[in-house]
């Protein structure tokens, strides 16, 4: 379809039968990223003072933290006073889901599960403007490479290897709006071959997904000869993990395009995302971003009023950069995000998984709290599942029979219960490890060496 009519007539129609209003939030977007910076300083502390008393008065959490450490949103002089406040954290998500609640819930609010690569799943409720920001916000960044809504894409993400009739209907969407999903759940050289021809057929003027699934493709394109055409794709984003300078380089060489990088989390969406200038610009029109001693990063969102998430801990490393962006735009930047790094997971039939496959699986379990899966050899693994409320034998063989029937039988699974996992001293929790794949692939090994 051609991308004047997605962006004029396809996506407004779908936007609107969600009462979404992302293209609104864009028009606002693309205006204030070129404002002055102690402008958009000055807009994200009213706008902070603003979001504070909503969930002062709307959500009994905050309105009790709040007095008890004697918190008054309007009295906040400077984003630094957001320090006053205690952090938020996946445990009390979890244990005080409720009262994280407003009063007077918005309209179309849905619930997301989060896990990830790191930390416990969590679930949190999103409301429509908040979906818009990070929606608006993405599609402000992919028009930096001159790509916007309705450029043809393909999208290399974590989506289900069998369809659901939901999934139907979002597939059949996403082909009204140029867009082709392909499941980075299967990247064995079958799969990878397929992807290699949709992308032949499909000319995708930009690539989005996994870094690792993005970095395997193009190291098997590379591997079999693949030549780009002139003009496609104009850029490739990253998103989900860190890209490290070895993937970077096969990316780009493969392609012949920019490749930026976006940072951001389920439970707050969209955060930052890589300028054509290399600068890491966060979407400070609607979050608040703090670096605690150990630098750590902690979000607020200054959209999410189905569930306000005010000093929101990630679990992720990064530090911010001093100074104006070459590419003239006033909003702050990050350094590079350390974290969130996962593994795949290889069987011994040749099938290659990224490790949220299994994390998808896992993290809808009921009862679990945490969990952690270590592949020691190719057709064995260890599943630790720390059980919770609602946790029994029929959940733990449900979740046993699920990942038995993604690795195709072939790969030996027990499973272990215990109190806690121990966390490693960088605090992060990885989700999946696999001490084979490297050695299985190959490929990932090669690139790490000539890159050093």
């Amino acid at each position: 379809m051609h991308p004047l009519l997605v962006s004029r007539v396809v996506f407004p129609l779908i936007e609107y039968a969600k009462r979404k209003p992302t293209r609104a939030r864009l028009r606002e977007l693309e205006r204030s990223q070129w404002l002055p910076p102690e402008t958009i300083r000055a807009r994200q502390l009213e706008r902070l003072r603003q979001h504070l008393d909503f969930a002062y008065r709307e959500v009994p959490y905050y309105t009790r933290l709040f007095d008890e450490h004697g918190v008054k949103p309007a009295a906040m002089e400077r984003l630094e006073d957001l320090a006053r406040i205690p952090c938020l954290t996946k445990d009390i998500i979890r244990s005080r889901f409720a009262d994280l609640q407003p009063r007077n819930r918005p309209r179309h609010v849905q619930a997301i599960s989060s896990g990830g690569s790191t930390g416990a799943p969590v679930r949190v409720l999103v409301d429509m403007d908040r979906m818009a920001f990070t929606d608006a916000a993405r599609l402000r960044a992919h028009r930096w490479f001159e790509v916007g809504m309705g450029a043809r894409e393909v999208v290399l993400w974590g989506s289900s290897i069998e369809l659901t009739a939901q999934d139907r209907i979002r597939r059949l969407r996403d082909r009204l709006i140029n867009s082709r999903l392909l499941s980075a759940f299967d990247l064995s050289e079958q799969a990878l071959d397929h992807y290699a021809e949709v992308i032949r057929r499909e000319r995708p003027q930009k690539l989005f997904g996994y870094a690792s699934a993005l970095h395997r493709l193009a190291a098997y394109l590379q591997r079999t000869g693949w030549v780009r055409e002139p003009g496609w794709p104009r850029a490739v984003f990253t998103t989900a993990e860190p890209l490290y300078d070895f993937q970077r380089a096969t990316i780009e060489a493969v392609f012949g395009c920019p490749v930026s990088v976006e940072y951001g989390c389920r439970e707050t969406g969209f955060v930052a995302a890589q300028c054509p200038a290399g600068g890491l610009h966060i979407a400070a029109e609607g979050l608040v971003v703090e670096a605690l001693e150990d630098g750590e990063l902690v979000l607020t969102h200054l959209d999410a009023r189905a569930m306000p998430l005010i000093r929101y801990r990630t679990g992720d490393v990064g530090s911010f950069v001093d100074g104006p962006c070459s590419c003239g735009r006033g909003l702050p930047r990050l350094g590079p995000i350390q974290g969130r790094v996962t593994d795949f997971i290889v069987t011994p039939r040749g099938k290659v998984m990224h490790a949220l496959a299994l994390i998808y699986v896992l993290r809808e379990a009921p009862g679990v709290t945490e969990f952690q899966v270590v592949q020691d050899r190719v057709d064995h693994l260890t599943l630790t599942l720390v059980p919770g409320q609602g946790f029994s034998p029929s959940a733990q063989a449900t979740v046993t029979s699920r990942l038995s029937n993604l690795l195709d039988d072939a790969v030996q699974i027990d499973v272990t219960l215990a109190d806690s996992i121990p966390h490693p001293s960088s605090g992060k929790h990885r989700h999946v490890i696999s001490k084979v794949a490297d050695g299985v692939l190959g490929v990932a090994g090669a690139d790490r060496a000539s890159a050093r």
